[in-house]
């Protein structure tokens, strides 16, 4: 968020088990279990894939980096779990929460298509004056739909809302009746924030930007939802550079954004990923 400061791989442990054996003879014959090789991981995994994009893009762009999926009920998270300040994406369950209680959709244009502070802040003003606490209300909200965050109760964009969580919220982004207007007009992002998985086809997306001053290191967040064949998968993506601006970030947000979407669509086309088709009280 402009105006706020701040800014798996899995080891794999093999171990032996001893076994005793007792006898009558007055030595202790020890014998150990046979090793197992650990087994290779597939090169078609989805998480395999998902690896190497976050692997080769932190390698390109010197960057630290995180991707998340959900699908069905599927939720996959590699590389850096997302756990800094939200920042700009958290706009979008303050909007939904604030349409639930009538906001102008207006609000909801700036907030969410130019990322507009001011827009935001009236949009949680309104959520405070209508439920007594914002930042309970979008917590709730998020609970509702299998996602948790952390939201701060005075400055949002510090909140914290993981990528694994922003995943399974962006999959139900189409399910939340309230959304219904916050969904439509992810795709009338402005056009220089359209970057990443918001210039992805089939991609709806928010995006969140900050710098944190005393690690000068520039955070760059994205989450959505993809679409596919009426189906749909949640996404979300972490990019953290050196620097002072999003200069550094925005061209390994571009790579990473494009690697993943490819890595889903060949998933569903394979049907090794399985997209959500249905909303759950559907």
């Amino acid at each position: 968020m402009n105006s706020y400061r701040l800014g798996v791989s899995l080891l794999a442990a093999l171990t032996l088990f001893t076994v005793s054996a007792c006898s009558s003879d007055p030595e202790t014959k020890k014998a150990s279990a046979p090793a197992t090789a650990p087994s290779a991981p597939n090169p078609d995994s989805v998480r395999t894939q998902l690896d190497r994009a976050v692997e080769k893009t932190a390698r390109k762009y010197h960057a630290k980096v995180g991707v998340a999926i959900s699908a069905g009920n599927d939720t996959i998270a590699v590389g850096d779990k997302g756990k800094g300040p939200v920042w700009s994406t958290i706009k979008v369950p303050i909007a939904i929460a604030a349409l639930k209680d009538g906001a102008d959709k207006s609000l909801v244009d700036l907030a969410i298509k130019e990322s507009d502070n001011d827009a935001a802040y009236s949009l949680w003003s309104q959520v405070q004056w209508h439920e007594g606490s914002a930042d309970k209300a979008v917590e709730e909200l998020l609970e509702d739909y299998g996602s948790h965050a952390d939201i701060h109760d005075t400055a949002f964009g510090y909140s914290t809302w993981s990528l694994k969580d922003q995943a399974v919220f962006g999959a139900e982004l189409p399910c939340i009746e309230e959304a219904d207007y916050v969904h439509k007009v992810l795709k009338d992002i402005v056009s220089w924030q359209k970057i990443g998985l918001s210039k992805e086809e089939r991609t709806r997306a928010k995006s969140g930007w900050g710098l944190d001053e005393d690690e000068n290191e520039y955070t760059y967040r994205q989450f959505g939802v993809h679409e596919v064949t009426g189906k749909r998968v949640g996404v979300a993506l972490s990019v953290v550079t050196d620097g002072e601006d999003y200069a550094k970030a925005e061209p390994a947000v571009k790579y990473l954004a494009h690697e993943m979407v490819g890595i889903v669509d060949r998933g569903v086309k394979k049907g090794i990923i399985k997209p959500a088709a249905h909303c759950k009280d559907s």
